[in-house]
């Protein structure tokens, strides 16, 4: 992020990638070196019309209620791009909630989508930047970590924000208490695919070298947060990384998986899921009021 030279190692992950801290900046940023290529790392996908995430159809729903609290405190009407925005779920939810929304995501979106008030997009920035007008919020839930540019993302991005538009910024905080916990094996960590591990005063760095000036900021959100401590939970028990969370997702990751393996892992996050999800709720609300929270959630607007 400042072109500095000089790294030491801070972690190691459960899967050996180095986990480097700028000798400049302090950013700390995952070592890819060894990694596999882009496309093996984001499979193009499409999800299915069913899965354990329509079952859990109703909680996920309530976590998007609260992404579009926060979103409202700054934004209340107009324009929202979801960039990065998966399976275009949080889009979905504003179009539904009286926004006119965008959402753009190069890998893992279902079916493309083009109406009246919700256009869903599967492709790169730079491929449709010119005809996607302005913006009276962006948000970028969990995405910025997984770019190696960061800042030039986010300058391009500043330039769709209507005046008096804002940006929102949600990424781990490696300084958290979860990740204090868990060390390698914190499921947020998620190295090589997370390039950038942002603590408060990096992403503060990161924003103001874009630009950007914070209005807001919100400590606590449980989706990430309360996910954080459950799939962690389970990564230190069970010898398949981050199994609920892919089977939730639905991105085809366990189809390897034997039907034997795919059972036990089942099994496990079925007992265990369920007391350590009721457990993860007052454990992250303290966490975030120490303002050790697992995410840093941001808000920022073009600096005067």
């Amino acid at each position: 992020m400042c072109g500095g030279n000089r790294a030491t190692e801070a972690l190691r992950s459960w899967n050996g990638y180095p986990i480097l801290c700028c000798g400049a900046c302090g950013l700390l940023f995952t070592d890819d070196s060894a990694a596999p290529p882009a496309h093996e790392l984001y499979p193009v996908f499409d999800q299915s019309a069913g899965g354990v995430g329509r079952r859990v159809g109703g909680l996920l729903r309530e976590f998007l209620r609260h992404r579009e609290r926060f979103v409202r405190t700054i934004a209340p009407s107009g324009r929202l791009l979801d960039f990065g925005c998966g399976s275009g779920a949080f889009a979905r939810h504003m179009r539904d909630a009286g926004f006119e929304t965008v959402g753009l995501e190069p890998f893992s979106l279902g079916v493309p989508v083009e109406d009246e008030r919700l256009r869903l997009i599967r492709s790169p920035l730079e491929q449709v930047e010119g005809e996607l007008g302005l913006f009276d919020a962006i948000t970028m839930w969990h995405v910025l970590e997984h770019l190696r540019d960061p800042v030039a993302i986010l300058k391009r991005l500043v330039s769709h924000l209507a005046p008096g538009g804002a940006l929102i910024v949600s990424v781990p905080n490696f300084s958290s208490l979860q990740r204090r916990v868990f060390q390698g094996r914190w499921f947020h960590l998620d190295a090589p695919r997370h390039l950038i591990h942002f603590e408060p005063a990096t992403l503060a760095d990161c924003l103001r070298r874009a630009g950007l000036a914070p209005i807001g900021e919100k400590d606590f959100l449980a989706e990430y947060g309360c996910a954080g401590w459950v799939q962690s939970s389970l990564n230190a028990v069970f010898p398949h990384n981050n199994y609920l969370y892919e089977l939730v997702k639905d991105r085809g990751a366990l189809r390897g998986l034997s039907p034997v393996s795919s059972a036990f892992h089942f099994a496990g996050a079925a007992l265990l899921a369920p007391p350590l999800l009721a457990l993860s709720l007052p454990l992250e609300a303290l966490a975030s009021f120490r303002k050790r929270g697992s995410v840093l959630t941001v808000a920022a607007r073009r600096a005067a």
